[in-house]
């Protein structure tokens, strides 16, 4: 089910077919449209996320069994096979010394850590891999030789590297392997002295839920989280704003996969709140204190994410509206401008702009090539397009073979 040459549709159909299911018995157990499940599997109609999580939870299967991911001729072409493999490698210590590993000094491996994060936000995923497997086993190191907060620190370092590796593998499709770094993290983040590095785990421990379509667990997970800080919160330290505005946007992402629109909104209004707390962006790496583990937050975040919760829940033209004024500040992460126009170009298409959508999956790819390419819902998108052009325009067959849609 993996040939790159299927559509999301004919994955979708060929499970229902292994399960012996017809269209409306697939429709009725995922809770979802039988209009809506033929237009995609006829590949009119891209699938949305809530809908693949709703199909894949009715046939017990994971979401990338019908994404098809990972793609792995891309990944072999773009060379990341190998730095997986290393990656996967350095997983497999995270508690023992060992004799022959030469050492840097904590000071020495601070920057190089910064560079993983921000290319995170630059979403270069090739980036990470070629370095992050090599600083894991460093930074292992020394959380094992270190004491008190130096072993502190070091596995707050662990923590940030293994959430840029986590951010990488599951844009890749790879579910077993961001399974075993959120439990990397999780190890880290309980030993670092930091409650924040203990959010941002379950902030990401949360995502991994999109994948199962577990929402409810996502969401206890969440509130798990904002409650623990809750008192830092209502004294308005700014990490702990930034980190709750983050708990409370990734919240309302799950309840709209439920079909929860007042939950949904209600969570984005207490994000909507707490920018206003904040009253400025945050990247994550210039706040006053020098802190480097702040997630980024801001009013643009929560702009972005109001688009995004509309589209999810069919309402794409006030989707494309609210899109349209997001505008984001110079020095705004790529990783969250190309997602934004990824996002857009769904709801454009499925208003009937298929120029527009064309369009913002082209800036998309500008602004973040890495995170575009692997993106499955470009895909989606892309095959859309290609459906309903009679004569397929260069730009898309060019787009289209970049991205590896068969035409």
């Amino acid at each position: 089910m993996s040939d790159r040459r299927l559509s999301t549709g004919a994955r979708i159909a060929a499970y229902r077919r292994l399960n012996r299911l017809t269209q409306r018995g697939l429709a009725a157990r995922a809770n979802v449209s039988h209009s809506l499940l033929t237009k995609v599997e006829s590949g009119s109609r891209p699938a949305s996320q809530s809908f693949l999580a709703a199909c894949a939870r009715a046939m017990s299967i994971p979401v990338t069994h019908l994404t098809g991911q990972p793609f792995i001729e891309e990944q072999t072409e773009d060379r990341l096979s190998g730095p997986l493999n290393d990656l996967r490698a350095s997983l497999e210590n995270f508690d023992l010394t060992l004799d022959d590993l030469p050492m840097r000094t904590l000071a020495e491996i601070r920057p190089d850590v910064r560079d993983m994060v921000l290319a995170r936000r630059d979403a270069q995923y090739a980036r990470i891999l070629g370095r992050a497997p090599a600083l894991i086993d460093e930074l292992v190191q020394l959380s094992q030789t270190l004491t008190g907060r130096d072993a502190e620190h070091a596995h707050h370092l662990l923590v940030q590297l293994y959430r840029s590796a986590a951010d990488v593998a599951y844009a890749l499709g790879l579910v077993d392997l961001v399974s075993l770094l959120l439990a990397r993290m999780d190890f880290s983040a309980s030993r670092c002295g930091d409650p924040y590095q203990v959010a941002t785990y379950r902030y990401m421990r949360a995502y991994s839920t999109f994948t199962t379509g577990r929402h409810e667990l996502g969401r206890r997970i969440i509130h798990t989280a904002l409650a623990d800080i809750d008192a830092e919160v209502r004294a308005a330290d700014p990490i702990a704003v930034c980190a709750a505005g983050n708990l409370r946007l990734r919240a309302s992402i799950l309840a709209t996969r439920q079909g929860d629109a007042d939950t949904a909104r209600g969570e984005l209004a207490e994000a909507r709140h707490l920018a206003d707390v904040l009253g400025r962006e945050v990247t994550g790496m210039d706040l006053a204190t020098g802190y480097a583990g702040a997630m980024s937050f801001g009013a643009t975040n929560v702009a972005i994410h109001a688009a995004a919760i509309e589209m999810e829940l069919g309402n794409h033209g006030s989707a494309v509206e609210l899109a349209s004024q997001v505008h984001t500040p110079s020095g705004y992460p790529p990783d969250r401008i190309g997602h934004h126009h990824i996002d857009t170009a769904r709801a454009q298409l499925l208003i009937g702009d298929n120029e527009g959508s064309m369009s913002s999956l082209l800036v998309a790819r500008q602004v973040a090539p890495q995170k575009t390419r692997y993106h499955p819902s470009v895909r989606e998108t892309i095959a859309s397009l290609v459906h309903a052009s009679r004569h397929a325009p260069d730009n898309l067959i060019g787009y289209a073979n970049w991205v590896g849609v068969q035409l």
